[in-house]
């Protein structure tokens, strides 16, 4: 019984001495597409000072007129990734959720001065990212996701680059599908973009730039990534039909989609419920972390 007894108070302290997660939420990386810094916030799991592999990495791109840190303080990505890696439904994640700007719609130069904000996500961002902390260099290391204009540059940045993302989800993703290069915006509708696709809105921009033309660019002999849908069943943007409508030109293109409809408005009740299922599917996509 003493052993027994010695056994468990040494189990205790062990789990006691566990570092917690934590929260950086005032990093920089260089870019020299910007010519200055890239914030961005970053999520450490549990214990990260005593792993010795390279960790996947999550990407988590934030919607219009929003910031980076909202994931935490609205999303609960903290307590979330905690409870999802605990329960082993998402092995220890590096997740990175960068300031894209206001109103950039991850595009190189938008015109809410954002910069080459693109770019900056794309390759400053993952080379120091990969550089700084032990982040998974390889394709079934690497995930992005993003919530309405943070969705539109999810499933963008996945179908430009399937060689660097082996899945991408999109919660509420506003992917204007109806846009033609003839479409034509009344001034409401050219204040969402605030110039990210020129002004006046160049129709012939966006149309290039989207993932509904992405889709059909995919070599079907290179990889693809798989990607995952989801949106209130309640958005007031009516983006669960523009879901409807991405999944089906998807699977037209070969491209593995899931979706899910849930209840909820365009709002952080509806992403902060949809997060665990993003996550996990992310996940589901990693391959087991080589050893360093």
């Amino acid at each position: 019984m003493r052993w027994l007894l010695a056994l468990l108070f040494a189990l205790a302290a062990g789990s006691a001495s566990a570092e917690p997660s934590q929260i950086l939420r005032a990093e920089e990386a260089p870019s020299a597409a910007l010519g200055h810094p890239l914030g961005f916030v970053l999520y450490l799991p549990a214990d990260y000072a005593a792993m010795r592999d390279r960790l996947p990495v999550i990407y988590l791109l934030h919607g219009a007129e929003a910031s980076a840190v909202d994931w935490v303080e609205q999303g609960h990505l903290q307590e979330i990734a905690d409870r999802l890696i605990a329960d082993r439904r998402l092995p220890p994640t590096l997740i990175v959720m960068p300031e894209g700007g206001p109103n950039s719609w991850y595009m190189d130069a938008p015109g809410d001065g954002s910069g080459n904000v693109a770019t900056a996500i794309e390759q400053d961002l993952p080379t120091y990212v990969e550089r700084t902390w032990r982040a998974r260099t390889d394709r079934r290391g690497r995930a992005i996701a993003g919530y309405s204009m943070g969705g539109f540059g999810a499933l963008r940045f996945a179908l430009m680059a399937p060689d660097r993302y082996a899945a991408a989800a999109a919660m509420s993703g506003a992917f204007w599908t109806r846009v033609t290069p003839e479409t034509q915006f009344d001034e409401h509708i050219q204040r969402i973009f605030q110039g990210a696709f020129g002004r006046p809105f160049d129709a012939h921009r966006f149309v290039a730039a989207s993932p509904m033309t992405l889709a059909g660019t995919l070599s079907p002999s290179g990889p693809v990534p798989s990607i995952y849908l989801t949106c209130g069943t309640g958005d007031r943007y009516h983006l669960d039909r523009e879901q409807a409508v991405m999944a089906a030109r998807l699977a037209a293109m070969k491209i593995p989609v899931e979706t899910a409809l849930t209840p909820g408005d365009h709002d952080w009740d509806t992403w902060s419920a949809a997060l665990p299922a993003v996550l996990q599917f992310l996940a589901r996509s990693f391959t087991p972390t080589p050893k360093s």
